[in-house]
């Protein structure tokens, strides 16, 4: 009896640590029913807002009584407040109950990964591109957001290869200690013109020191195509670490958003079809990303890119998948002080 009750107490005492270790609140016991008889919009009318949707998989303590539950993020910039009145969730066409939180209330800690193409082609561009992470660092100082920043600069490899650092790459660390990192990057190198940012993007993914409960993001800045371990001939990345784009975004949706800042040349900005196995913009938007592109010389102002407000208007919607399908579309209607937007995931799996 003694050693049953020593049980019950250390594992009362575990839960009392790890929900006091976290600043994510529990959902409430009901996810409301599902409502009836609501017919879905027509998307085409709801095009005043720009919507951006991924599916959200971060670790969310909640009561252990609480049915399975999917959870989606919507950012929508222009927008700074959103309840459940001003939302219509359809999964597969059928129409759901759900909860809503706005993620910065619920996920206070912000870490960011700066993904950097270091190559010769970046050589007209890498002053004006590390000046302005130095003062997109400066502005997230002075939000006074918790904000972490690290950088993985690449070429044909990740970490880049051709360039010498004190250290090949920088992990999240405080903002000072970014900055000079910042300083010492370069631009030489990289041989063929595709580079390896899946690997980058990648080596971010699996080496940062992620924070559980931090709104985490990727920084890709290019202005290169991809090389991927399917194409045929690999080039200058042949031998190091390759991925196909699949394999990176079946690691990180969910988990990650990937902000791309695009050099035009290779990079079409009237171009919506992203499927090509060596665009990278397809990660960007099926992880809920905004895709931005520089000047023709490749000058980027982060500080425009609209990540702190990407990140300040995001929520979390969270509703019971009813649905038996291997793969679902998830639908996301918005309608706020006259304005209406609309966004949608397809072949999500849970």
């Amino acid at each position: 009896m003694r050693k049953i009750l020593l049980i019950i107490s250390i594992s009362v005492s575990l839960l009392v640590i790890l929900f006091s270790c976290t600043n994510i609140p529990t959902l409430p016991q009901i996810i409301p029913a599902d409502p009836e008889g609501v017919v879905k919009p027509d998307p085409s009318l709801y095009n005043d807002l720009q919507v951006y949707i991924s599916s959200d998989k971060t670790p969310f303590l909640v009561p252990i009584s609480i049915p399975d539950y999917v959870r989606v993020k919507i950012s929508v910039p222009e927008i700074s407040n959103l309840t459940e009145e001003n939302l219509k969730v359809f999964e597969d066409d059928k129409a759901q109950g759900f909860l809503v939180f706005k993620e910065s209330e619920t996920r206070s800690n912000i870490d960011i990964m700066i993904v950097l193409d270091t190559t010769g082609s970046m050589d007209n561009a890498i002053e004006g591109v590390k000046s302005s992470i130095k003062n997109f660092i400066d502005t997230l100082e002075a939000s006074g957001l918790d904000v972490r920043v690290g950088i993985v600069p690449y070429d044909d490899a990740a970490p880049a290869k051709d360039i010498t650092l004190t250290k090949p790459w920088q992990d999240l660390t405080d903002l000072n200690t970014a900055k000079n990192f910042v300083d010492e990057l370069s631009a030489y190198g990289g041989g063929d013109f595709p580079e390896n940012p899946y690997a980058g993007i990648m080596y971010a993914w699996n080496n940062a020191s992620w924070r559980p409960s931090s709104q985490k993001i990727i920084i890709l800045i290019t202005d290169a195509s991809a090389h991927y371990k399917s194409e045929e001939y690999p080039g200058d990345a042949a031998g190091e670490t390759l991925y196909d784009k699949d394999e990176v975004i079946s690691a990180i949706q969910g988990y990650v958003t990937v902000h791309g800042a695009f050099v035009p040349g290779w990079y079409n900005e009237s171009t919506t079809d992203y499927t090509s196995p060596d665009d990278p913009r397809e990660i960007v938007q099926k992880t809920g990303g905004i895709i931005k592109y520089t000047d023709s010389s490749g000058n980027v102002d982060l500080t425009t890119l609209g990540i702190l407000e990407y990140v300040q208007s995001s929520w979390i919607i969270a509703f019971e998948s009813d649905s038996p399908s291997a793969t679902h579309t998830i639908e996301v209607f918005i309608e706020k002080d006259g304005r209406k937007g609309y966004s949608k995931l397809e072949d999500i799996s849970y």
